[in-house]
């Protein structure tokens, strides 16, 4: 029988957020959707304990040492898109599960682009302004 061999979805880590990951989360906090500001509180106590392992920037958090469960469902708090240098859309969105701040999530809309480092805040738009303004782009199509 051959070995079934699964690559990792993430990996775990234990670190603070960087000043960068922790501005941008800022910004999307205060930029997102109307209850999102109230997890800004969180943010100080926020520790990164697990990265995508494809590569991309996308992290999780534990608060005060709590993973939040994944069994309660994640609740986007913030949602955003913007352009690269080479044309191609991406997103991030920051999330809470169980009313815990629970990670941070970039993402190549387009499928385009590996993402290996996070957006400048002066790109970045309302998704829903991206889906109105690009009709013929798959997120839009709601594929």
């Amino acid at each position: 029988m051959a070995e079934s061999r699964t690559k990792p979805v993430s990996i775990a880590e234990d670190r603070p957020l960087t000043w960068s990951e922790q501005t941008l989360i800022g910004w999307l906090l205060v930029n997102g959707h109307p209850d999102a500001a109230s997890y800004l509180p969180q943010l100080d106590h926020a520790r990164v304990v697990s990265r995508c392992a494809c590569g991309c920037p996308s992290i999780d958090f534990s608060i005060r040492g709590v993973v939040p469960p994944l069994q309660a469902g994640m609740d986007v708090l913030s949602d955003y898109v913007w352009q690269t240098d080479n044309g191609a859309h991406c997103g991030v969105f920051v999330f809470a599960r169980g009313g815990l701040l629970a990670g941070l999530d970039v993402w190549s809309v387009d499928g385009l682009t590996d993402i290996s480092a996070l957006p400048n805040i002066e790109r970045l738009r309302p998704i829903a302004e991206f889906q109105e303004t690009e009709p013929g782009d798959c997120a839009a199509d709601g594929r």
